[in-house]
């Protein structure tokens, strides 16, 4: 078991070297006809990303990934409450979102310590694959708009474009490690819905309450909601899964 995780670590290692070694080289196709400060925010951005991911993967690989999720939680659940106050909307309003996410939250920390960490490696691993380049298709190629209501950077492209890089992610992990049946042919699928589920409701309570972040912690990409929210959904999903099938 300890020889799988090693081995999966290493994968995602090789993966992140090689998105991140795209990512940079479209960056700098971004930046040719960018302002200085334009240039500025995408490479602070792009570094924060890489850090952001490796704390993550280096998480699970040590086993300290659960300290991790309750930092998320916490902080989390702070932010939530911050811009539930500042938009005025009520207290029903502001009770219904904390127990909401709540239940998220409660689901996501099961998810976290019911699941092996290849488990957990795999499902992240596609969930900032979809992320990543996601926002790169879109900055790239984005012209139509999926949701310009409550996520106006969401674009057609960057959706598919994001889809396809966390599906075929999944399906060279999954040959890999040579368990391809027919659920695992689908999972990815399910991963990559349940990451752009968890980012447009992010962004609806973001546009409820009429902020464009969750926070100003992390530079470039707003809060800790704003980094890990499909992270934290998707999580949650699949904690109720682990749940169910305990009580089946």
């Amino acid at each position: 078991m300890e020889q799988i995780k090693e081995m999966m670590f290493l994968n995602l290692i090789y993966i992140i070297i090689l998105f991140f070694g795209i990512g940079a080289l479209l960056t700098v196709i971004l930046n040719k006809n960018s302002s200085l400060e334009q240039k500025r925010s995408r490479w602070i951005k792009y570094i924060l990303y890489l850090l952001i991911i490796l704390i993550t993967a280096g998480s699970i690989q040590t086993g300290m990934l659960i300290y991790l999720a309750a930092g998320l939680i916490f902080t989390g659940f702070i932010e939530l409450l911050w811009i539930g106050c500042l938009s005025k909307r009520g207290v029903i309003f502001g009770a219904v979102s904390i127990l909401i996410y709540i239940g998220i939250a409660m689901s996501f920390y099961w998810f976290i310590v019911s699941s092996t960490p290849e488990e957990l490696l795999y499902i992240y691993t596609i969930i900032f694959t979809f992320d990543g380049f996601s926002q790169l298709f879109g900055q790239l190629f984005g012209k139509r708009r999926i949701l310009p209501k409550i996520s106006p950077n969401k674009t057609a492209a960057g959706t598919v474009g994001g889809s396809i890089a966390g599906y075929a992610t999944g399906l060279l992990i999954i040959a890999h490690a040579q368990t391809v049946d027919g659920f695992s042919l689908i999972l990815p699928v399910l991963i990559c819905i349940c990451a752009f589920a968890g980012d447009a409701l992010a962004s609806w309570y973001k546009r409820l309450c009429a902020t464009k972040d969750y926070s100003r912690l992390i530079p470039g990409h707003g809060g800790i909601l704003d980094r890990y929210d499909s992270f934290i959904f998707t999580g949650s999903v699949f904690g109720l899964v682990h749940f169910g099938r305990i009580i089946c």
